[in-house]
């Protein structure tokens, strides 16, 4: 017979895509599901349940299984007691409705910890809603890279400005303000200069679902990029008061501020206020000093004692306990959200991970904008209700934020609990089909994110693959900077675990050729290791597969080779000119980033540079540094080496005989750092040269003891040595008499001085703070 038709209510749904639709939870009340024991009699078990004074009808469904339409006024508890009596029925059952659990077919987004149920729980949620776009959050930071791929579709556009007609077309005193403003700067542009701001933006908007890197928490939104300082110089207050006052006039509902530092400053207070009166949500992270901000305030997270439109956010991490850096208070801070190692985007198109509040408050207001987007008529107190009333209660947040829980986002947008499942009877198992082939890879594919570049591999295998032996230890891939890092093996899906993506590390864009070697240990799911050379035995040394592809993008660092025979002429004589500083050690604070920076006042064609760098520091294992020349060109001297081993004193020299791998902590004589300082060979070393230290765990502090720049010069040149340590910044307020002798070369006449980039309630060190409020990392 002809199943009966389910109501006006899914047809409509087909075609209104639209609008967010919840469908209720539940099951037909006038319907139910019978299983018999077997699957031969099907005329037989049809009669019988037409028959039945409950049914007014049956229909077949295949493998024992029939529904059944009740009669009008038969409940379904009746209706499964009478037909459970029909002889051969196994089971009855309810037919329940069930939703599609929406996953984001983003590569990368299996490695967002931070979204599934120990996160905000975003996947469940995206059943109901992944956003309209109707809800405009501005970004107020660094600025946001509005090129990137995985941004560009979700960011805002002023539908008063004219792109590129060098006109300020609706007079706000921006031209070109497209994507939003830069307040910094005074102009229309809020490209990114550091990365946090777009990081942020990822969290709260990546584009979802468009098969390339990370998801954010709405696939659909729009983000106005608000500029208003630098990720190394932070920024002042007063402009993030104007940024605020743009995104209000411009139709913003939420503001996210993942920043803070400072006192109390009226007009940033006033400006909040000026957004609850426009109806507007402040999103603030609570700071990462790990203090309770109801006895020492965090500002602006601290305006909400006298404003009930902004939302403080601390941070957890991937076990739900606060993160040991997250500030607290049951009286100042609203909510917590993921905060540690959070994988999003990062300027230039790349991605990376990063933590902080400054990461937890974003995820508040990706989730405000689905709630905005689903509820459009709400007020600002019925989303922050809403919010207060929907959070997973947690006991490692009792008594250190408001509402005692962590942000889930099912629960804010009321995804409806699964049904239970109806359980089949048992199923004989398959019968076994001997097989004893080994898998082999059929095609493989180098990738990248962006042109120019390599950041995975597509790989395809004959057969089904046991996922347990497809490790990071059954692959090896080097490049032209030699081994490679895997991040994530992730399955294709729908491929029935034939095809995988594997995720590096880090996107490559040094031009060469790269090799990823496979195998021999992958297994199929039938036990038997790979036969590449499809000999019939499985996991030899012939059976690891080997795919090589050559990269064009940036010119790679030549390698170091040993230099030819020299002629047997006269060497000519050389000398060195060294700059060095500081004058006093330099704090290398937990999970920061430490700069000190050297002005070259000599006009030096690069020939030879070797860099020296004394520190203390607990554990080597948490270091990345670099040196950064004046024209942008960086190498990274050390990464992650020496594991828990303590402390360095190292001359990093590209002709020294032992490279990183080859040492132990504590670390000193010469190596050959991680990339080759040759790299800067041919430029004018004159300008201002970065030592940029990054500490990236917690747990070890440390001090930089010293350091010194060290260029090849010829025997003639004038000066041998120079103690010269000073800023671009120092120059900037000098008097024409100090400038005068820098270009000179009198570098006795200036003091030393190191910079490290602020965090929270910091400023920059020197005699005069250039910042209220600043970035935290």
């Amino acid at each position: 017979m002809t199943r009966r038709a389910r109501g006006p209510f899914r047809a409509r749904l087909q075609f209104d895509r639209l609008e967010d639709r919840a469908m209720p939870a539940g099951f037909d009340p006038g319907r139910i599901l019978v299983t018999f024991n077997d699957s031969a009699n099907e005329a037989g078990h049809l009669a019988a349940l037409v028959q039945s004074p409950v049914s007014e009808g049956a229909s077949r469904l295949g493998f024992g299984l029939y529904e059944v339409d009740l009669t009008a006024g038969v409940s379904v508890d009746t209706g499964r007691a009478r037909l459970s009596g029909i002889a051969g029925v196994v089971a009855t059952s309810p037919d329940f409705r069930v939703f599609p659990d929406a996953v984001a077919n983003d590569p990368q987004v299996g490695s967002q910890w931070s979204l599934a149920s120990t996160g905000i729980n975003a996947r469940a949620a995206w059943s109901v809603s992944t956003g309209t776009g109707r809800t405009i959050v501005a970004v107020i930071d660094t600025g946001v890279d509005y090129t990137h791929p995985d941004l560009a579709r979700n960011i805002w556009r002023n539908p008063r400005e004219i792109a590129g007609n060098d006109v300020d077309d609706d007079g706000n005193g921006f031209v070109d303000d497209v994507f939003g403003a830069n307040f910094a700067t005074n102009n229309g542009n809020p490209m990114d200069d550091g990365g946090h701001g777009t990081h942020v933006a990822g969290i709260i908007g990546a584009v979802g679902n468009n098969g390339i890197g990370v998801s954010g928490v709405a696939w659909t939104t729009q983000i106005m990029a608000l500029r208003f300082m630098s990720a190394t110089t932070g920024g002042y207050t007063s402009d993030a008061v104007r940024a605020m006052d743009y995104a209000i006039a411009n139709g913003a509902k939420i503001l996210n501020v993942s920043w803070g530092g400072g006192d109390v400053y009226q007009p940033l207070q006033a400006a909040m206020a000026r957004a609850r009166s426009a109806g507007a949500i402040v999103v603030a992270a609570a700071g990462n000093n790990a203090r309770n901000t109801d006895s020492t305030p965090f500002y602006p997270a601290g305006y909400i004692a006298g404003l009930d439109n902004v939302v403080t956010v601390a941070a957890t991490d991937s076990a739900d306990n606060l993160a040991s850096y997250s500030n607290y208070g049951p009286g100042t801070v609203t909510i917590a959200a993921p905060g540690s190692s959070i994988l999003s985007t990062l300027s230039g198109g790349g991605y990376g991970t990063k933590s902080g509040t400054s990461m937890a408050a974003p995820f508040v207001s990706g989730a405000l904008a689905l709630l905005w987007d689903k509820n459009p008529t709400w007020s600002y107190q019925q989303i922050v209700a809403k919010l207060k009333l929907s959070v997973d209660t947690l006991s490692s947040l009792s008594g250190k934020v408001a509402t005692g829980g962590r942000i889930d986002l099912a629960k804010l947008l009321d995804v409806p609990p699964p049904a239970p499942p109806v359980v089949p009877p048992p199923a004989s198992p398959p019968p076994a089909i001997g097989d004893t082939v080994g898998p082999r890879v059929l095609s493989a594919t180098f990738n990248g994110s962006k042109a120019g570049s390599f950041d995975r591999v597509r790989v395809k295998f004959s057969e089904s693959i046991n996922l347990a032996t497809f490790t990071a230890s059954a692959i090896a891939i080097s490049g032209p900077t030699g081994t490679l890092t895997v991040s994530a093996i992730l399955p294709v899906s729908g491929t029935n675990n034939t095809q995988f993506q594997l995720m590096f590390s880090k996107i490559q864009t040094i031009s060469g050729s790269y090799t990823v070697a496979l195998g021999p240990t992958i297994r199929d799911v039938a036990g038997n290791a790979m036969d590449q050379n499809f000999n019939g035995i499985n996991a030899e040394v012939g059976d690891t597969y080997i795919l090589s592809a050559t990269l064009v993008g940036t010119p790679a660092v030549p390698p170091v080779v040993p230099p030819p025979p020299s002629p047997p002429v006269a060497a000519v004589p050389t000398s060195r000119i060294s700059y060095t500083g500081p004058a006093a050690p330099v704090a290398i604070n937990d999970s920061r980033t430490t700069r000190i920076e050297f002005t070259v006042t000599d006009n030096i064609t690069v020939t030879d540079l070797n860099v020296l760098v004394n520190l203390t520091h607990g554990r080597l294992g948490d270091l990345n540094f670099r040196i950064v020349a004046p024209d942008g060109r960086a190498v990274t001297l050390f990464n992650r080496r020496g594991g828990s081993g303590a402390n360095l004193n190292l001359t990093f020299d590209d002709q020294a005989t032992l490279g990183l791998a080859s040492g132990t902590a504590p670390f000193t004589g010469s190596y050959r750092p991680e990339q080759l300082l040759s790299l800067f060979n041919g430029m004018n070393a004159r300008g201002v040269w970065s030592l940029q230290i990054f500490d990236l765990a917690a747990g070890f502090t440390g001090t930089v003891n010293s350091v010194s720049l060290s260029f090849a010069s010829p025997a003639a040149a004038s000066t041998s040595v120079r103690p010269v340590s000073v800023t671009a910044r120092d120059l900037m307020g000098a008097t024409d008499d100090v400038k005068d002798a820098v270009l000179k070369g009198r570098g006795d006449v200036l003091a030393t001085r190191s910079i490290a980039p602020p965090i929270e309630g910091s400023v920059l060190s020197g005699a005069k703070p250039l910042a209220v409020g600043v970035v935290k990392r």
